[in-house]
């Protein structure tokens, strides 16, 4: 085992489903927006990863991609994509 080894968090964050069909919903704040429609997502309820999300993700009820800022609070359903990491659909901001 090497030195960097011991400071990899765990690929499975606890109690996080990973499975598209799950319902469960977490919330983060935004620490990236593109103006190509992508962005960055971090939670504490997945700790040590920025959550790729893109503007298709957003749902209908929230705000135009045009008008997503970082800092803002989000909630959103956590995915994890195999070999590229988290992502984050069916995404609603719920303060701004």
């Amino acid at each position: 085992m090497s030195i960097m080894d011991k400071f990899k968090p765990d690929t499975e964050p606890p109690d996080i489903d990973t499975e598209p069909h799950s319902n469960k919903r977490v919330q983060g704040r935004i620490t990236v927006v593109n103006e190509e429609g992508w962005g960055f997502i971090i939670s504490k309820e997945i700790p040590f990863r920025r959550i790729f999300f893109h503007w298709t993700a957003l749902e209908n009820d929230t705000l135009t991609f045009d008008k997503i800022e970082e800092g803002m609070i989000v909630e959103f359903k956590p995915i994890q994509v195999p070999e590229k990491g988290w992502r984050a659909i069916k995404i609603k901001v719920i303060s701004e």
